[in-house]
């Protein structure tokens, strides 16, 4: 079990203990349960679970005290018949035996215990109603707590860190591409497409359940939609915010102040290519993946697809977005590409892109004519990246048939179908760092 360095005061455990005494049971027991009888359906069963597991959603292992081994459970069965006992003798044991439970068994703790605080404070806990007052009552301050330190920024200055909303397969992707930049006195900052929202987050328990809160200022559309305080869960340091019917994510994304040189190795893996000369919205630096991805389609033909002319440096990914929620959207394009045209094939080489994995780096994209002009200049003229002399896909449109391609033989800006010759134009991914 994991602990954090934040203790509960023991004095106000104290004086809980004395208002509520044992009469303060877990609201889901059923009132004719023997005093000491922990259901498995129960919100104490729950917190004894959390409190000796490991997860991936550390929300869920976050408290202030710890069980001092060894101890005995006692097991019952449907009547509430004792059919035999446990002794346990770490938090692994004891988790694994909390998970293995039949659904129509229940447990007992063999009272008194011994636990420890986080300040290594070593107190007794002697029947259900103090278990759950001592876990429930310090691990929700716990976790409110570990949560404005992961999003409330990083106090550290040789590191870069933003909140990305990253395209995901499953997920709620209208926003994909925004950033959000957090301050640890509960400000923020989001940009998406270029323009930038000021307001304010917060984290905090309603109903029991972990909650984030976010409001940014003004009546914009981007503003009402992000005026939320959902549910949320955070797993692997990514926040997951519970949304009907795709949730939301946010990515943690950190970059180490390291300098790089035009053709050196990226942290992906992939060739740098361009130095914008310093951080701003969580990438200073461009590298482009070390070979082309498979030959696909650009996308619909025929279907103007809006805000996707955008030449400039930067808006790859933005583009890349837009290109592929459009297609999202249609009735099961990739299957049945007819619902567009029946010309198409159902690939589209912008989300190609998006769900490239490269050395577990997940963020690339498909880049704009300006984004791909520098490859051409900076890594195909120095014969580095391993081109061909053939054309290779912007994410830029130009009208609903045809997109900016980039001829590497010579570097210059050509107009290209939607739907190309079969294995005509090349692809390349890149990301921003």
């Amino acid at each position: 079990m994991k602990n954090f360095n934040l203790s509960i005061v023991f004095s106000f455990f104290l004086i809980l203990l004395g208002v509520n005494g044992c009469s303060d049971l877990d609201d889901n027991e059923p009132a004719n349960l023997p005093i000491d009888v922990i259901t498995k359906n129960s919100e104490l069963y729950q917190l004894i679970t959390n409190v000796t597991k490991d997860g991936d959603n550390p929300t869920e292992h976050i408290v202030c005290l710890d069980f001092i081994y060894p101890f005995k459970v006692l097991i019952y069965d449907s009547n509430l018949q004792e059919i035999g006992s446990q002794i346990l003798t770490g938090d692994v044991q004891f988790s694994a035996f909390l998970g293995n439970l039949p659904a129509n068994q229940s447990i007992s703790i063999s009272y008194p215990i011994s636990t420890t605080l986080a300040d290594g404070t070593i107190f007794s806990v002697n029947n259900n109603s103090e278990l759950k007052l001592a876990i429930d009552s310090c691990s929700k301050e716990d976790i409110t707590n570990y949560c404005n330190s992961l999003f409330g920024g990083c106090n550290c200055p040789e590191t870069i860190c933003v909140w990305k909303i990253p395209y995901t397969v499953d997920g709620e992707n209208k926003y994909a591409s925004g950033i959000f930049e957090s301050n640890g006195d509960g400000t923020l900052h989001f940009n998406y497409n270029g323009i930038n929202y000021n307001g304010t987050w917060v984290f905090l328990f309603v109903d029991n359940k972990l909650h984030m809160n976010i409001n940014l200022e003004g009546t914009s559309q981007v503003a009402l939609d992000w005026n939320i305080d959902r549910e949320i869960e955070i797993v692997n340091d990514d926040i997951k915010i519970k949304n009907i019917p795709k949730n939301i994510f946010l990515r943690k994304s950190c970059q180490a102040t390291t300098e790089y040189q035009i053709g050196a190795t990226g942290p992906a893996g992939g060739i740098v290519f361009y130095d914008k000369g310093s951080y701003s919205l969580g990438w200073r630096y461009m590298e482009a993946a070390p070979s082309d991805l498979n030959f696909f389609e650009w996308g619909c033909l025929g279907s103007l697809i809006s805000n996707t002319n955008s030449t400039q440096i930067g808006n790859g990914l933005l583009n890349s977005v837009l290109i592929t929620n459009y297609h999202d959207n249609l009735l099961n394009y990739y299957t049945n590409p007819g619902v567009c045209n029946s010309l198409n094939n159902g690939s589209v080489v912008a989300k190609e892109a998006l769900v490239f994995n490269l050395n577990n780096y997940k963020d690339w994209l498909l880049p704009s004519e300006s984004e791909l002009s520098l490859m051409y200049q900076n890594l195909q003229m120095q014969g580095l990246g391993t081109f061909t002399n053939s054309n290779y896909w912007s994410s830029t449109q130009i009208d609903g048939n045809n997109v900016t391609t980039i001829d590497f033989s010579n570097g210059n800006s050509v107009a290209k179908s939607k739907i190309p010759l079969p294995n005509n134009i090349k692809a390349r991914a890149i990301r921003y760092f």
